[in-house]
């Protein structure tokens, strides 16, 4: 994650987080911030057992719950590493609203997710698109549609960091949405 500065940023979620390898580097990266791992039970139990005697000083927690119904509530970010692409836009924005509302006044969201690119254009991506249309109920966006979905569950995308793997960070923050999508 060296693509994204994460300044000004205290404390971050990661959700759907899996056993914190993601956060964990992170973290290993911005000494100032404060984490949380949040997936399911099974997922938490491996984590805590990672963190056990980790060099993280109590900076790193781990949550078990489902993205589904609620997130850890009032940390400056919330970071979705490869899990919208996993879910269809309804349930995609049912986790997005739910971060919404958990995070703080000025936090922001950001997904690291593969972004298509427009037009014929061929790329691994849109590979992928067909397999997670195959293989999950989910898909690959175009920047288009992110801003879609985000503008749908109440933030307002504001850029893409390119990184050097095939994902970009998507980053948005609470706005006004222009269109409301009920629960």
């Amino acid at each position: 994650m060296m693509a994204y500065d994460f300044s000004g940023i205290s404390s971050i979620v990661d959700v759907g987080g899996g056993h914190g390898t993601f956060l964990q580097r992170i973290l290993g990266l911005n000494p100032d911030i404060i984490g949380t791992i949040f997936d399911l039970e099974p997922a938490i139990t491996k984590a805590k057992q990672r963190l056990n005697g980790e060099r993280f000083g109590g900076r790193c927690s781990a949550v078990a719950g489902d993205f589904f119904d609620s997130v850890p509530e009032g940390a400056d970010a919330y970071i979705l590493c490869s899990v919208i692409h996993d879910w269809h836009d309804d349930r995609s924005i049912k986790i997005l609203r739910n971060c919404r509302k958990a995070m703080a006044k000025n936090g922001r969201l950001l997904l690291v997710e593969m972004v298509v690119p427009d037009g014929d254009t061929n790329c691994y991506s849109k590979l992928l698109d067909l397999n997670m249309l195959v293989m999950t109920e989910g898909r690959e966006r175009t920047r288009a549609e992110f801003s879609t979905l985000l503008d749908a569950a109440g933030y307002k995308l504001t850029r893409i960091v390119p990184t050097l793997a095939p994902q970009s960070v998507i980053e948005a923050v609470p706005g006004n949405s222009r269109r409301t999508i009920y629960d």
